[in-house]
């Protein structure tokens, strides 16, 4: 599409988007089939330009249905029109527009005479049409005819009465006109107003089948769009496949095409080990070449059964039903195999159930098929990236032995932070990973100046204070990922001090991101906690002073809180982490549910006790980490 032809479509206002998809519901209502997808095309073009998915998934769904109906599309072809608005749904969770694209796969179910599968549809779809009483009326009155057809005279009524009263509400005169007429009709029929049925064993029979079908197929939904794990995924499949059908064991196979073998972990009332075989064996390897439905009476008389599986497991098929899986493209991925039917044999309404299973699926396999591939690729990306970080951090530690391990620690102090804080997990991981980086604009510092043994000169302060700067402007060009930028603003900015006097460009307070004013405390503990080449590392008293004091102007009062909040047998791990020193149990014991600040005011005793100055000297034994020791 052209520059100019996506400015025309912007300028067309979404308000005037919603009144040609309001004209195409009330010609699908009229039946003017040829002008509804006229102007649901318009609609559509304008919706996507606008990036209005929600409206552009119920163009998609009216589309389908309509040019069902109107016969301009085959029922395959319209099937996917309507998945690929199923797969918008997914990504906006509207209810009206996953009510609307349910309704359209209920009413060409309906037009199919599959109305197990039109009743799970529409009856799921019913609740949420509450903004569309054009398709709302529609649902009940197909939901009442299908009931007619299954001789469920109470649930008919029921549904046509209903369909009556909001046509009457909404003033929809043509069809209230028609379902007055076909309430008279239906009356007649069942023999006055008690709608006595003749076969009450038989309605009651009917009832607990559809509701039994009902529930089994909307748990199959609700499945195959909330669950992750592919196991549990294809046992709920097989499980609810194997109830509605009343069949002793169901497997899902599906089609491995790098070893071009059918597998599956799930054969219900085996064990869950796994089963492979040949794609081109037994009655799934048939289906699996031609695409067609197998239905046999009698497996063993039929040299396409793969005898092999009931050898190994000592089970004996009797009867089988036989069906393709499809994905969205409509390319088979898998096989169902359901086996032994408990009351007969299988018949053309088991298949009818079996292909509405199969609809949701198929696709839902192949989707967490994909999700998992995906999931793989971030977790590689990821461990690529936590390398790469790794890596440049190391390059830091091999130009100044002295800081060997800043990075490291000023990160373990950071994330100790960061919980006591209460942040998330992801918010934690990039606060890390700008722990690791925050020095590596060093690199662009000179050695003399990052190793000199002495007071550094003013002009040798302000260029080590580049580094900062130089931090900034490396990882601004080393973009990985989205979150990268974060990364980035957290690593620049930890220098910066909450009265606004840090460096490199003296934000202040608030403005500061939250990870850098983590930093600058880890950064500034760590550093004065540590030798350097110009001074041994500060007495522990006068480092937590250090903290304390800068409350407020160095720190946040947030952060150091939390800091101070933390134990110091916690600490001590921190401290002696790259050393091969033993921290001793009762030590530990000692320290643990002793917070910093507790510590810092015994150290600022004037006199402390017996025990605090037990606590002070088990303290400082690992803090200044003397070779004789332990």
């Amino acid at each position: 599409m052209s520059k100019k032809q996506n400015e025309s479509l912007f300028s067309e206002s979404l308000e005037y988007a919603d009144t040609l998809l309001n004209n195409a519901f009330t010609s699908y209502l009229k039946e003017q089939w040829q002008k509804a997808i006229i102007d649901l095309s318009a609609a559509h073009k304008i919706f996507l330009a606008h990036k209005n998915i929600s409206k552009v998934s119920i163009c998609l769904s009216l589309t389908g249905l309509i040019k069902y109906i109107n016969k301009s599309e085959s029922y395959y072809k319209s099937l996917l029109l309507l998945e690929d608005s199923k797969f918008l749904t997914e990504s906006t969770h509207n209810k009206l527009d996953i009510a609307v694209n349910k309704f359209a796969f209920g009413e060409i179910y309906f037009r199919e005479n599959k109305y197990n599968e039109a009743l799970f549809y529409l009856i799921n779809a019913l609740d949420s049409l509450n903004e569309i009483s054009i398709l709302k009326v529609k649902a009940c009155e197909f939901i009442a005819l299908i009931y007619i057809k299954l001789q469920n005279t109470k649930l008919a009524y029921e549904y046509l009465s209903q369909a009556i009263e909001i046509s009457k509400i909404y003033d929809l005169k043509n069809i209230y006109n028609r379902l007055q007429e076909l309430s008279e009709n239906f009356i007649n029929t069942n023999s006055g107003v008690n709608f006595q049925v003749k076969n009450q064993e038989k309605e009651k029979k009917d009832i607990q089948q559809n509701t039994t079908l009902l529930l089994a197929l909307s748990k199959i939904a609700r499945t195959v769009n909330a669950e992750a794990n592919l196991d549990k995924l294809l046992m709920t499949i097989a499980e609810q496949t194997k109830l509605v059908l009343n069949a002793d064991r169901c497997t899902v196979f599906l089609y491995d095409k790098d070893k071009n073998e059918l597998w599956s972990k799930v054969a219900l009332g085996m064990e869950s080990e796994e089963i492979r075989f040949a794609a081109d064996k037994g009655f799934a390897g048939a289906v699996l070449k031609t695409g067609e439905t197998i239905r046999i009476k009698d497996a063993y008389s039929d040299k396409r059964f793969n005898k092999d599986i009931d050898k190994k497991t000592g089970y004996k098929t009797y009867n089988l039903l036989c069906m393709p899986m499809r994905n969205i493209k409509f390319e088979i991925i898998g096989v169902f195999q359901v086996l032994n039917k408990k009351d007969g044999d299988f018949t053309d309404s088991d298949e009818d159930i079996l292909l509405a299973i199969g609809t949701n699926a198929g696709i839902a396999i192949e989707n967490n098929l994909l999700f998992n591939i995906q999931q793989k690729m971030l977790e590689e990306q990821q461990k690529l990236f936590e390398g790469f970080i790794n890596t440049l951090a190391a390059s830091i530690d091999a130009r100044d032995k002295i800081t060997l391990g800043h990075s490291n620690r000023v990160r373990l102090y950071s994330e100790l932070i960061a919980k006591k804080l209460g942040l998330n997990k992801d918010v934690i991981g990039i606060i890390s990973k700008a722990a690791m980086l925050h020095d590596i604009g060093k690199i662009g510092i000179r050695d003399s100046v990052l190793q000199k043994k002495g007071t550094l000169t003013k002009e040798e302060y302000e260029h080590i204070k580049e580094h900062v700067k130089i931090t900034y402007d490396i990882l601004c060009k080393t973009n990985i990922n989205s979150s990268f930028n974060e990364i980035t603003e957290i690593a620049a900015s930890h220098h910066e001090k909450y009265d606004g006097t840090g460096y490199f460009r003296r934000l202040k307070g608030e403005n500061i991101p939250l990870g850098g004013r983590i930093l600058a405390v880890s950064d500034v503990f760590d550093a004065i906690t540590s030798v350097r080449h110009y001074r041994d590392r500060m007495p522990i008293k006068d480092a937590l002073n250090i903290i304390l004091d800068g409350v407020n102007k160095h720190f946040d009062i947030k952060v150091t809180d939390a800091f101070l909040s933390l134990s110091c047998d916690i600490i001590v791990d921190i401290l002696i982490g790259e050393y091969k020193i033993q921290f001793m149990a009762k030590d530990r014991k000692l320290l643990s549910g002793l917070t910093l600040r507790q510590f810092a005011d015994i150290l600022n005793k004037k006199s402390p006790d017996k025990k605090e100055d037990e606590i002070i000297n088990i303290f400082n034994k690992y803090y200044i980490r003397k070779k004789d020791f332990v």
